[in-house]
């Protein structure tokens, strides 16, 4: 009875044994290095798939009515040159890198459009439909890589535990794509029509209800984001998954936004550090590497985190020391 209740009572992971974690699993298995590693060579020394002539075509066909307020023509023609801008750096291979639990890369978000070795020429796609078919295929591709990398890095802090399988992780991970995607458009979409409706009435609501809408996102995305670790650590289904990252955040709410605050930090820091080598020069090697460790760092320390919350709620459970039965009949249930 003392072992049980000096077990339930010891504490669960802190942040900065998650991270501490995550760093020793990395150093342990350098081959974790390689998926990320691999993925930014590709989208930064390979073929790059190109939507040039569809986004400039979409950037001339904003038209600019005569007699429009000077302010809004600024706008316009900013946004013209964004459009254009994107179109010569855009590489469609990016989207092997997706949310919501693709394979971390630095070249998806620098889309470089210089090499120091550039031995296949671009790919010009012209096509709008052609594109979007694309941009589905490599993101489901990308899933399926994520889903196999996401299974190794939660093998190192489960060793001796069953994980999701690479097809059953897979398809899960699209499923959840979906209703994340499909989620967050109908929330911006209804968060700018009701802004927009009240701005009618007083310019000042409406942008107290865009705030409110970006809160709710905001916090959405923090309740939800160990949903890829339910599906992967513990095999669960998509919505079960989702309640379950939810109760974990719930119970766990100041140390799990001091996690992903942490982490945030140190991935946009050292990202300043990794975008400093120019892109034709070699030394931005080093910087690919220097991502791929600090990145599975932070995702191998991720699944430390969420699973010791978990594993602390159950004993809470068990000791009988208060927690609803519902809550934890609910954690305690896997697939």
């Amino acid at each position: 009875m003392r072992e049980s209740y000096e077990r339930s009572h010891s504490p669960p992971i802190g942040v900065l044994g998650a991270l501490m974690v995550g760093f020793d699993r990395m150093a342990a298995r350098p081959v974790l290095l390689l998926p990320p590693l691999v993925l930014d060579l590709f989208l930064w020394l390979g073929p790059h798939l190109r939507v040039t002539a569809i986004l400039k075509d979409a950037a001339g066909q904003l038209s600019i009515p005569a007699g429009t307020d000077p302010v809004l023509v600024e706008q316009f023609q900013a946004l013209q040159q964004a459009l254009i801008l994107l179109g010569e750096r855009l590489n469609l291979f990016s989207s092997l890198s997706t949310l919501p639990a693709g394979i971390p890369s630095l070249m998806s978000g620098r889309m470089p459009m210089e090499a120091p070795w550039a031995a296949f020429a671009g790919l010009e796609v012209s096509s709008p439909t052609a594109a979007l078919l694309l941009w589905l295929i490599l993101s489901v591709g990308g899933l399926g890589f994520g889903a196999i990398y996401h299974r190794e890095l939660a093998r190192q802090v489960a060793p001796s535990q069953a994980l999701a399988s690479g097809w059953g992780a897979w398809w899960r991970l699209i499923l959840l794509a979906i209703v994340l995607y499909l989620g967050a458009a109908t929330l911006v979409i209804v968060a700018l029509v009701v802004a927009s409706l009240a701005s009618l009435l007083l310019p000042i609501i409406g942008m107290a209800l865009l705030f409110v809408g970006f809160s709710i996102l905001v916090w959405l995305a923090i309740y939800l984001a160990f949903t890829p670790h339910a599906i992967i650590r513990y095999r669960l289904g998509v919505l079960r998954a989702m309640v379950d990252s939810a109760l974990v955040v719930r119970w766990n709410t100041l140390s799990t936004v001091g996690f992903l605050l942490l982490a945030f930090g140190i991935s946009w820091l050292t990202n300043q550090v990794w975008l400093l080598p120019r892109e034709d020069s070699w030394l931005a090697l080093l910087a690919l590497l220097g991502h791929a460790f600090v990145s599975g760092m932070l995702l191998t320390g991720s699944y430390a985190f969420y699973q010791s919350r978990r594993e602390w709620l159950l004993r809470l459970r068990k000791a009988s020391l208060g927690m609803p039965d519902a809550i934890a009949d609910d954690l305690d249930t896997d697939g």
